[in-house]
């Protein structure tokens, strides 16, 4: 059903196709469907639980020449903060393919966040978290330095552990794909790994993956630092989607470097 440029409406109607024991899957930019109709997804559908599955194309700034008005740099936040969702950020189409396998079982809300900007493959086709409940991966061991990152930025967070290890530097590099709710299998994980902790994520700083890392550890008395590194409190702009990513630090040379520079603070310590 196209409901056109309407998007306030359009998770009205799936409202009421939900309480017909419908299951909607409602697709939009993620940028107008998290700001424009958050009222209605907190309302009409988050606050009764219905079961409607959201799906917000164009996340972060990868969007590219459209620039901040069509860029979602805050929609993890918005969406982590109504009760009752669910939020999730794939790695690539086959990560994809294993989240819609998960939301159409679970009864309720939830929102996926996706990319529309070409990205690899990472992940074999039948791919899927171990026992089908973490929702994280460690795409690359290390002992210098743990990152995590989510979403289609992985690729890129990836490339830049493979330029640090021709520096003789190691980058462990963890993908989260279901945001909200973290397991314990996380934190746990993190406290054995005795390396900073950064967070890589193509969205604000503020109510994102870094957030959401932070609240986990504290939630169960694990302490740690964690180095945020994504949109610092500012709209997005335009360009071309490579050379933003590299602007904002979230690829290239200023990735690389930063992350090199947290290595170095360990070797200090």
């Amino acid at each position: 059903m196209n409901i056109g440029i309407a998007e306030q409406n359009m998770v009205g109607i799936a409202a009421g196709l939900a309480t017909m024991n419908k299951i909607p899957l409602v697709n939009t930019f993620a940028a107008f469907l998290t700001r424009r109709a958050c009222d209605q997804i907190a309302i009409s559908v988050a606050y009764p639980k219905l079961n409607v599955k959201f799906f917000g194309f164009h996340g972060g700034i990868n969007l590219g020449e459209d620039g901040a008005t069509q860029q979602a740099v805050e929609d993890i936040a918005i969406m982590r903060a109504i009760p009752n969702i669910r939020v999730y950020s794939p790695i690539d189409a086959n990560d994809l393919a294993w989240v819609t396998e998960e939301i159409l079982a679970y009864q309720g809300p939830t929102y996926v966040r996706l990319s529309r900007f070409p990205s690899p493959t990472l992940l074999a086709p039948e791919s899927r978290p171990e026992n089908g409940t973490p929702a994280f991966r460690v795409m690359r061991e290390g002992s210098d330095v743990t990152v995590l990152t989510t979403g289609t930025l992985t690729a890129k967070v990836l490339a830049a552990a493979d330029v640090m290890a021709q520096r003789g530097l190691e980058a462990r590099v963890i993908a989260v794909t279901r945001i909200k709710p973290l397991g314990r299998e996380l934190a746990a994980s993190l406290a054995k790994w005795d390396t900073p902790v950064a967070v890589v994520e193509e969205h604000s700083v503020h109510g994102g993956l870094a957030d959401a890392v932070s609240f986990l550890l504290d939630e169960h008395a694990m302490p740690h630092l964690i180095h945020r590194i994504g949109i610092n409190d500012r709209f997005g702009e335009s360009g071309h989607p490579d050379a933003l990513m590299e602007s904002f630090g979230l690829a290239g040379s200023p990735l690389v470097e930063r992350l090199t520079s947290l290595c170095t603070e360990k070797g200090a310590a």
